[in-house]
Parts: structure tokens; C-alpha cells; sequence
């Protein structure tokens, strides 16, 4: 038995390894509507109205036109014409249509964003997370740089 466990171990870091040498990892391409997905299981909660698999954790690319930016919490809003539509506590007191993109706290080292202006088409790359609003989860993209954010 401690011979497999062994074995199953050494196996999954050679796995790592060669994961972390692997070419760059592509994102999926997904709509606004589909970013955060249903629950995965009764301990692991997706999105409010979220339907479909659960891609929390998952690198996406979505696109979509600014509707909202915040520079001071560092975050905005595209909608490629889903129109979910969320209602933003103070200091914000807003309603805002599309998902939420945040370019805030980077790694150390990777130079601050200069996020794209209202009215701008917008396509994203990042990471899906999510971010509480009035008691209910919703989705959110997280950057990794100024890269990950292209206008069109």
C-alpha cells in the first residue's frame, strides 16, 4: 500500500512538472450569461441565476461594450448583450447592465491598468471568480494584466 501511494505521488509531480514547462495555457471563449455557471454541488455554489457547469477557477475570454467604470475599486462592466443588470451598494448607488471585470491587485510587478473607457467594445481574458453584492454571488473576471484586455 505505501509503495502505491508512492508511485500515485512521484506520478502526479512529474504530471506538474510537465504542466508548468507546457505551452501557455488557451482560454475558452464564453458568453456574458455563461460566465460562473450553476451550482457544482450543495457545498459549492455558483453564481445567482447562474445556469449550465460551474467554470469558477476557469480561464475564459468574453467580450462585450463598457457600460461602468470604477477606477477607485478597480473594476468595470461589459455587456455583449446579455443585459443582466446589478444594483451597486455605496459609494457606487448605481444599477449597471453585463459582468464584472476587475484589474485590481496584480501581482508584484506587472504595471497598473488604465481601464478602457464607457462606450468602448472590449474583449477579456481572465480568470472567473465571483464577488458578493447584496447578499447574492455574482461573477467576475479577474485580469492578470494590461494584456488580457484588447479593444476592438
Amino acid at each position: 500500500m505505501r509503495i502505491l501511494i508512492h508511485a500515485i505521488l512521484i506520478a502526479a509531480c512529474v504530471f506538474a512538472a510537465s504542466a508548468a514547462t507546457a505551452d501557455q495555457i488557451k482560454p475558452i471563449y464564453m458568453s456574458n450569461s455563461a460566465i460562473g455557471g450553476g451550482d457544482l454541488n450543495q457545498y459549492t455554489r455558483g453564481v445567482a441565476g447562474g445556469t449550465g457547469v460551474n467554470n469558477i477557477g476557469l480561464l475564459i475570454r468574453t467580450f462585450g461594450k463598457v457600460t461602468y467604470v470604477n477606477t477607485t475599486s478597480q473594476f468595470f462592466y461589459i455587456d455583449d448583450g446579455w443585459g443582466k443588470v446589478t444594483t451597486l451598494p455605496p459609494p457606487d448607488n448605481c444599477t449597471v447592465t453585463g459582468v464584472r471585470i476587475s484589474y485590481g491587485g496584480l501581482a508584484e510587478g506587472v504595471p497598473a491598468i488604465t481601464p478602457p473607457a464607457v462606450n468602448a467594445h472590449v474583449a477579456v481574458t481572465g480568470v472567473v471568480s465571483t464577488v458578493m453584492i447584496g447578499g447574492l454571488v455574482y461573477p467576475n473576471v479577474r485580469v492578470r494584466g494590461s494584456g488580457d484586455i484588447t479593444s476592438f
